[in-house]
């Protein structure tokens, strides 16, 4: 019985109002239009798209970078007869059944075929699989469900074979195999979950598995989507313009990933409360910890006190010892005229007001910020949205004493792929013509302080590392330690044949120091995004 109502628990879908996240948890409207991999930043967009679907189970929240650029409806290359009389009815969806306000189950086939050429030779993606979405008992009052699986193989541009290498990990995913060609890999990759709403559009909830972030910018210092898919289970409650979200999660430990092993577990715990002071202005504070429960039977369980959704994460923290490693922030995002947006985040993980004063580079003066805008139909260019973004990250942010507790999900950060000590400032472009051609150009450039080999001294970057292993106690300085430059510049160029299937040019360049590594690729892509190169 406990196996059954895992499994359904599994299942299932619907939209959280608090705070956006990553797709497709968001909603059916937003992981369609996120495939588009266009963005614009308003609702009066927003608002078109919406007629050009029918498959939304609830109102997507106020938060202008929810909002998908798509023209209009006349032009959107949808399938415009079935094929067998079974299959695109709706001109949008492999196949369909619906009964109104009983049951709905959608089903979409995932394909992702991409080769190219980088410095090192041939690059390549071979990704197949299958999407199923739908709804039981009515989309305002029944229980929602999403589930994605792929099986991929790869050959990846040079510089991120690295993290395959030497870190143990594909980026943004899990375990892998080796594959035929030197340097190949072989992974799998699944998401479910299931969401209902509790209290007539007031208190929501979701489980399964995904990612998600907090955050309106390309990055986000408070929690992204570049760590792979976790358990979570979330509560979204809304209130006039209160909006309160808890997040609860199981995360993977850090360490050595291998086969055949049982690997270690560590939980989180995240609080969100905003504030709309305005129709078009939003501010929160967050709260997060992250903790293990090892005993001396290696039992490792979730501490049930931080299931309360209410109290304070300090409070208990410190109540129960303060081994936890435990985080604020603070974020904001404003609208301006309906064509402009600011927003930032405010991350504070350790501080003493006293040394902040007289010892400005004591280690433990540990925090983050981001800052950016964004303007739609820049230089008055119809559907050219532009964006600037700065990021910036002290020495030993996120670690923690125990690496166990560390920000981390699998080896990797969660929260900016660059981990701490470093600045970033990013650029990106997007454009759309005729609903059919989008044009993509994301540009960062990093400087950053690492430590000179993965044991080497700790200089603050690394989050893996305990940081009772720090080189300095009041000399904690930005980008100490090997100092190094990092620039990426990702061009992307894409044809909707039909609804959500793409042919991509695209065109990649990475330069770490003196090192250097360009590609291009084209690819052939249905009902799934680009991954990013851009770390």
């Amino acid at each position: 019985m406990k196996k059954l109502v895992f499994l359904f628990l599994l299942l299932v879908f619907s939209k959280l109002n608090a705070q956006q996240v990553y797709c497709p948890v968001e909603s059916w409207l937003n992981d369609e239009l996120y495939k588009s991999n266009v963005q614009a930043f308003y609702k009066l967009r927003y608002d078109k798209a919406l007629n050009q679907f029918n498959q939304i189970n609830y109102q997507l929240p106020d938060s202008v970078d929810s909002y998908i650029q798509i023209a209009s409806a006349s032009n959107y290359p949808e399938f415009k007869k079935p094929i067998f009389n079974i299959f695109y009815k709706d001109g949008k969806n492999f196949y369909k059944l619906e009964k109104q306000d009983d049951y709905l189950l959608i089903i979409n086939p995932i394909l992702h075929f991409v080769s190219g050429q980088d410095d090192s030779g041939s690059i390549w993606q071979n990704t197949r699989g299958v999407e199923i979405k739908g709804n039981i008992g009515g989309m305002s009052k029944g229980v929602g469900f999403y589930s994605m699986l792929t099986e991929n193989q790869a050959l990846l541009p040079y510089p991120y074979r690295y993290f395959t290498d030497s870190l143990n990990f594909v980026p943004n995913e899990f375990f892998y195999k080796k594959f035929k060609n030197k340097g190949a890999i072989d992974f799998f990759q699944a998401r479910a979950y299931f969401t209902f709403n509790a209290v007539n559009n007031h208190i929501r909830f979701q489980f399964g598995h995904d990612k998600n972030k907090i955050g309106n910018g390309y990055r986000s210092l408070i929690l992204s989507e570049f760590a792979p898919q976790y358990l979570f289970l979330k509560i979204n409650t809304d209130v006039g313009r209160f909006h309160y979200q808890n997040l609860f999660t199981q995360f993977t430990d850090n360490g050595p990933i291998l086969s055949n092993i049982l690997y270690g577990k560590k939980y989180g715990a995240f609080h969100r409360l905003s504030f709309d002071l305005r129709p078009n202005l939003n501010i929160g504070l967050n709260e997060m910890v992250i903790f293990d429960r090892i005993d001396s039977t290696q039992l490792n369980q979730f501490d049930l006190n931080y299931l309360n959704p209410v109290i304070f994460y300090r409070a208990i923290e410190s109540n129960l010892g303060s081994r936890d490693n435990s985080m604020m922030a603070a974020d904001i995002n404003w609208d301006i005229k309906k064509r402009y947006v600011l927003y930032g985040q405010f991350i504070l993980d350790e501080f003493n007001l006293k040394y902040i004063k007289s010892q400005p580079n004591w280690w433990a003066n540990k925090y983050a910020y981001q800052l950016g805008a964004k303007v739609l139909d820049a230089f008055k260019i119809k559907n050219l949205d532009a964006f600037v973004e700065y990021n910036r990250c002290r020495p030993y942010t996120y670690s923690h004493m125990r690496p166990t507790q560390s920000f981390t999900h699998f080896n990797q950060a969660l929260a900016h792929p660059l981990g701490s000590n470093f600045s970033e400032t990013v650029l990106g472009i997007r454009y759309s013509y005729k609903s059919r051609w989008y044009a993509n150009l994301v540009f960062t450039n990093a400087v950053a302080g690492r430590d000179s080999f993965l044991n080497g001294r700790n200089y603050g970057s690394n989050l893996l590392r305990s940081y009772d292993t720090r080189v300095t106690d009041f000399d904690s300085k930005m980008f100490m330690g090997k100092k190094m430059h990092l620039t990426t510049l990702d061009f992307t160029v894409s044809y909707m044949i039909k609804y959500n299937l793409f042919v991509d040019a695209r065109l990649n360049l990475r330069q770490l120091d003196d090192s250097k590594n360009l590609f291009f690729s084209l690819g052939f892509r249905m009902n799934t995004n680009l991954k990013k190169f851009d770390y």
